[in-house]
């Protein structure tokens, strides 16, 4: 089965720029890995080739909540996968606030991907464990066997050049699986993420992983058909 690749592009493009990314992206051989592009709500006509996520959503489907965009809107526009709980907004959206858009998602039939992961002091403070234990489980609470995608990205290695050794990935997403397990759950990917670049991807490639989910080299071509290519 093939690795999934999650690109969040997060706020990094303007229009103009995702067009001329995507010109380059068309050259890439992406056979190999499972794409998944998450752009800005602007750019989702630029990227409509490709297998589109969002990169939030709003949990209910319709009403008075200004700025905000509804998962029923974005499966409206064939956007089958959505990031929810993502460290940048964590401290917007409670724990509770993230279940509710995953069933959002789930009950609009798409995927949630749903990130968790530990911040600088809870690794400081030795509470990884105990943090994504709350993460996960109150964000799947209520969730049966639907289709779910869990990207492990600890806070304090993105964006910054931080990562942890591919054994620290391989025990945290094992662990996760347990946590997962536990709860009967089975249908469901595993991601990791966290400053993944074209300097590191070799030496976290790991079998125990089904995929990754990149930011900023994911708007870079030359670092997204290296990571690409890389990824078996």
């Amino acid at each position: 089965m093939k690795k999934i690749l999650v690109c969040n592009q997060k706020m990094f493009l303007t229009h103009d720029e995702a067009l001329e990314l995507k010109k380059k992206m068309d050259e890439i051989d992406f056979s190999n890995v499972d794409l998944i592009v998450c752009p800005s709500y602007l750019n989702f006509d630029v990227f409509k080739d490709y297998k589109l996520g969002a990169q939030n959503c709003f949990y209910e489907n319709k009403g008075a909540y200004t700025g905000e965009i509804s998962a029923y809107d974005l499966m409206l526009l064939n956007v089958r996968y959505c990031i929810v709980g993502h460290s940048e907004r964590r401290n917007i959206d409670t724990n509770e606030a993230i279940n509710l858009k995953v069933k959002a998602l789930i009950n609009n039939m798409m995927t949630p991907i749903i990130c968790i992961g530990e911040t600088k002091m809870d690794k400081d403070l030795r509470r990884e464990s105990e943090v994504i234990k709350k993460q996960l489980y109150s964000a799947i609470d209520g969730v049966l066997n639907d289709e779910i995608i869990i990207a492990y990205e600890p806070s304090w290695a993105i964006g910054n050049g931080n990562n942890l050794t591919k054994q620290e990935i391989e025990d945290s997403i094992k662990y996760i699986r347990k946590l997962l397990d536990q709860k009967n759950i089975t249908n469901y990917k595993l991601l990791y993420g966290g400053s993944v670049n074209k300097s590191n991807i070799e030496n976290i490639l790991t079998d125990v992983v089904d995929g990754y989910l990149i930011g900023n080299s994911s708007v870079d071509s030359k670092q997204l058909d290296y990571i690409s290519k890389c990824i078996k």
